[in-house]
């Protein structure tokens, strides 16, 4: 087994060192700025590193929870649940790594809109599944007499 192979089997454990890395990373930053003022830029909004680094951990933490759950079958639940932590990592980027906890109310309600949009379009999407046959190809047998007619 390979070095790759044995990261790739192990990729939980790495995720939730990471998150554990990034979290020892925050608080030690935190400790070093405590007390000290970010200059303010001319144009735009400056955010603060500790934030950012709280941020990165918490998505860092969501990945490991979405890494872990696909380990587990919970049936039907395994698509909600990981949908709706990928919409907390969504909405993590968007508010803070996109700036639009900052930013006019009206480029919120264009975000919102289109996941809204995005919702509908994935649920009419979802509803058509069901009309296909499990198996489309019934026997292989078939299968290999239509692409080898020489028999």
């Amino acid at each position: 087994m390979s070095i790759v192979e044995k990261l790739l089997n192990n990729v939980d454990w790495l995720i939730l060192s990471a998150a554990f890395l990034s979290l020892l990373v925050t608080l030690v930053v935190g400790k070093m700025t405590k007390g000290t003022k970010d200059p303010h830029p001319v144009v735009g909004h400056m955010t603060p590193t500790v934030l950012m680094m709280t941020i990165l951990t918490a998505l860092l933490f969501l990945t490991w929870i979405t890494v872990g759950v696909s380990y587990i079958d919970l049936g039907s639940l395994n698509i909600i649940v990981a949908m709706g932590v990928a919409t907390i990592k969504a909405i993590l980027v968007s508010l803070y790594f996109m700036h639009l906890r900052w930013d006019r109310p009206f480029n919120a309600i264009i975000l919102v809109g289109s996941f809204l949009f995005l919702g509908i379009f994935l649920g009419f999407a979802l509803l058509d599944t069901g009309e296909y046959k499990e198996n489309l190809i019934v026997d292989p047998t078939i299968l290999e007499t239509q692409f080898n007619p020489s028999d």
